[in-house]
Parts: C-alpha cells; structure tokens; sequence
C-alpha cells in the first residue's frame, strides 16, 4: 500500500492527477467500492483550511447530504492511506489536514488555547532528512513544536499580576514586612554578583 500511496504522489505531479483522480485509483487498486459519500467527503476536505476533527468534517457535509460517522471515520483513514490528507495526534484528539497540493510542513501549537499555526522551515527538514535511519524507510516526518502564543502569554501575565495583588491584599502587616525584608535582600544578592 505504501507503494501505491508513493506511486500516486508521483504520478499527481507528473500527470496533475486531481485528488479525484488519485482517490479513484487507488480505490481501483484496493479493489474498494467507488461511493459517492466518499467523493463528497473529498470535496468538503478539499475546501477546507487547517486542521479539523472528524466531527468538524462531518458538520461541514452538506444537509442534504447524510453522512454517518462511521462513513466519516473510514472514508478518512482512506484518505489518509492515499496521501490526500495528513492526520495529526494533537492534544488527545486526531485532527486532519488537507494534503493535496500542499508542502510538507512544521506546527507552533500553543499549549494554551490548543491553537495551531503552521510553519515552513527548510532547516528542519533539511536535519530530518539528513539522520539516518537504518533498516527504517522513512515516509514522512511530522515537527511539532509546543509553546505558549503571545495571546496567552498575555492572558498569563495578567492573572499572575491579578493574584499577586490578591495575595498582598490577604497578607498581615508583619508579612508585608517580611516580604519587603526578602525584597531589599535580593536586591543586595543582586548587587553583589
């Protein structure tokens, strides 16, 4: 299968196969029935921008329509296997991402608000190419780096301000004492480095 999924990437860029194209033949191949849910559920990921859940997908199946989840499910490990989408473990959940036509690519993925941003970095390919891998074929290489977005930094900086204030305003005036004590200490520690 692996074969079949290299040989359609090829043959889409030298022939421009569209997704359509490449779902048929390899459903041919597969000897796997040829169903109109599964081109709609194509068309719909085909439109689609970033990276969504497959209740996400099936949301976006037009009303009229009907899609079961079980379709949804196996029409997009389908997909996957063809190389029309790629499937990402983001957060405990599987989020898919059109494929067709796009590069390979990185992920910022902000530990906050679980948002995700792409990234195209050549020097990170560029090292995942270069290490070696014996007796292991490699197919593709998925980079995700986690962090915290500025929005969330923010959000951050504000509640720990908040709390501080809360935590001085509970305080007696002998802890406020001691605490500006710590304060003008540190500040000598600082002095003396």
């Amino acid at each position: 299968m692996q074969d079949c999924m290299k040989r359609a990437k090829k043959e889409s860029t030298l022939n421009e196969d569209t997704p359509r194209d490449i779902l048929i033949r390899f459903m041919e191949e597969q000897n796997m029935r040829k169903t109109p849910e599964r081109y709609a559920i194509l068309d719909v990921i085909a439109q689609m921008k970033g990276h969504h859940s497959a209740d996400e997908i099936l949301s976006m199946m037009p009303e009229s329509f009907h899609v079961s989840r079980g379709t949804i499910y196996s029409t997009l490990a389908l997909l996957v296997e063809c190389g029309l989408i790629y499937n990402h473990q983001i957060a405990g959940a599987t989020l898919y991402e059109y494929a067709y036509g796009h590069p390979l690519h990185q992920h910022y993925i902000c530990t906050g608000c679980n948002k995700i941003w792409d990234l195209q970095d050549s020097t990170i390919e560029l090292a995942a190419s270069k290490v070696k891998t014996p007796r292991f074929k490699k197919m593709r290489c998925s980079t995700y780096i986690y962090g915290i977005c500025n929005v969330c930094q923010a959000k951050l900086a504000r509640l720990k301000k908040k709390m501080a204030k809360e935590q001085e305003k509970n305080m007696t005036r002998e802890e406020k004492r001691f605490a500006k004590i710590d304060e003008e200490l540190a500040k000598a520690a600082d002095w003396f480095k």
